[in-house]
């Protein structure tokens, strides 16, 4: 199984689906987040369900009370997805509602916890929002408080320390970059490799769709089999 996942993170819906129907086959799924839901919706969805992509990872980041959660969740009746991301911070409870409206989509819909963001490293916590912590005692405890989630998205700077807490639950780890790549407004950054040590799947956007899509996707792949 290949086990990337392409961060579509883009208005173009065009631009969108043209770069999926050239990777389809070399990658595990796209993820559409914030960016494109928020221009296309649920008919930009639709547009991969119709090209029988119906495995994507929807990164919605939900974040409120329970019942809100719930009925958000309810509201994306209608289109094929497989995974959503909720923050880790809205709680077990939010986390519980989150999967009783995901049952009732779809059985395969899996919520996942998205733990610490990627571009927030131990000296922004500190500095800036006055969180004294280190960040894998931090990841761990929003993993903790968000455990009834089916999976959790994390760096791979804490994935073997997920891996050992929750043996059963799903890793996503976005914030990966090739050497010498740009890391942008990521922070805690490993490479493909060091991630799937841990990780089940692994995020990659701009990495690979800066320049040329097939030849970034073949030296990702090529990495992983050194």
């Amino acid at each position: 199984m290949n086990r990337i996942i392409l961060a579509l993170d883009t208005t173009n819906l065009d631009e969108a689906i043209d770069i999926t129907k050239k990777i389809r086959n070399k990658i595990f799924t796209v993820k559409l987040g914030l960016e494109f839901f928020n221009a296309h919706g649920k008919e930009g969805v639709k547009k991969f369900n119709q090209i029988s992509i119906n495995n994507i990872f929807l990164d919605l980041k939900l974040a409120d009370v329970a019942n809100t959660i719930k009925k958000s969740i309810m509201a994306l009746d209608g289109i094929n997805f497989e995974y959503l991301t909720v923050h880790s911070f809205a709680g077990n409870e939010s986390i519980k509602k989150a999967k009783e409206a995901a049952k009732k989509l779809n059985p395969n819909l899996k919520i996942l916890a998205v733990t610490l963001l990627t571009s927030i490293d131990e000296t922004e916590l500190k500095s800036r929002m006055k969180i004294n912590s280190k960040v894998e005692d931090l990841v761990l405890n929003l993993a903790k408080n968000s455990s009834e989630a089916d999976g959790f998205i994390a760096s791979g700077m804490e994935s073997k320390m997920l891996r050992e807490n929750f043996p059963n639950h799903l890793i996503f780890t976005p914030g990966i970059r090739m050497p010498g790549d740009d890391r942008h407004e990521q922070k805690r950054v490993v490479s493909p490799a060091e991630a799937l040590k841990y990780s089940d799947l692994i995020i990659m956007g701009r990495s690979l769709t800066s320049g040329d899509i097939e030849k970034n996707l073949s030296r990702v792949i090529s990495s992983l089999k050194i």
